[in-house]
C-alpha cells in the first residue's frame, strides 16, 4: 500500500506568523475605515460644517450640492453694502486724519528748522501728538473694516464635494453658523476600507498554505 505523501515545506511557521499579521492588520484597517476613534475623525472628517466669521445675510451661493473639485473657491457671499458705506467712509476719514497729521508735523518741523522757541511750538507739538492718535485710531477702523469686507466671503478649505447647502440665499447668518456641508476628498477611508480586504483575504491564503503544508 503506498506511503501517504506529506508535503513538509521548509519555513512553514512563518506562514502562520505573516497569517497572524493579517489578521491585525485586517482588524486595525476594520477599525480605521469603520469604526474611527474621535482622533481619527477629527484627523479625517467625514465632512465639514463651512461658515461665515461674521452675521449677515447670504447674498449669493457660487456652488450646489454635488458640485466636486473645488478648492480654494469662493463658495458663498454676504451681502455687504452696509460694510462697504462704512470702508469707504474710513478710508476718507483716514486720509483726512493723515493729511492733518502731514501738516502739523510738516509746520513743527519747519519752527525747529528756523530755531523758534516760542510758545506756539508747545502747542505745534501737543497738535502733532494729537493728530497722531487721530490717525492710528482712523487706520485701526480702516483695518477693521478691510477685514470684515474680506470676511464676507465664503472659502473651501481644500478639495472636496458640496453635500448640502444649509442656508439659502438672501437669509440671515449668524457668525460661525453652518452655510455649508462639504465632503472632503480625503483617502483614508477607502485606502483602510481596502487594505481591510486585502488583509483577509492574504490571512485566509497563507493560514490556508500552512495548513496544507503539514
Amino acid at each position: 500500500m503506498p506511503t501517504k505523501r506529506k508535503y513538509n515545506v521548509s519555513g512553514t511557521k512563518d506562514f502562520i506568523v505573516l497569517a497572524g499579521i493579517f489578521f491585525f492588520l485586517c482588524l486595525w484597517a476594520i477599525k480605521d475605515a469603520w469604526y474611527p476613534s474621535d482622533k481619527v475623525l477629527e484627523e479625517h472628517p467625514r465632512e465639514i460644517a463651512v461658515a461665515f466669521e461674521i452675521e449677515g445675510i447670504v447674498g449669493k451661493l457660487h456652488v450646489a450640492p454635488g458640485d466636486s473639485g473645488i478648492e480654494e473657491q469662493v463658495l458663498a457671499e454676504l451681502r455687504r453694502a452696509g460694510i462697504q458705506e462704512k470702508f469707504d467712509a474710513s478710508v476718507k476719514t483716514y486720509s483726512e486724519a493723515k493729511r492733518t497729521h502731514s501738516h502739523v508735523d510738516e509746520s513743527l518741523r519747519t519752527m525747529i528748522t528756523k530755531g523758534d522757541s516760542s510758545g506756539k511750538m508747545t502747542q505745534l507739538k501737543a497738535d502733532r501728538i494729537e493728530a497722531q492718535t487721530a490717525m492710528d485710531s482712523a487706520l485701526k477702523q480702516l483695518t477693521l473694516f478691510r477685514q470684515k469686507l474680506d470676511l464676507t466671503e465664503l472659502y473651501s478649505s481644500g478639495e472636496g464635494t458640496v453635500k448640502a447647502i444649509l442656508v439659502p440665499a438672501h437669509s440671515q447668518v449668524k457668525a460661525d453658523q453652518a452655510v455649508l456641508l462639504i465632503v472632503p476628498d480625503d483617502h483614508f477611508y477607502l485606502f483602510n476600507q481596502s487594505l481591510a480586504i486585502f488583509s483577509f483575504i492574504a490571512f485566509w491564503v497563507f493560514l490556508g498554505i500552512h495548513i496544507l503544508a503539514q
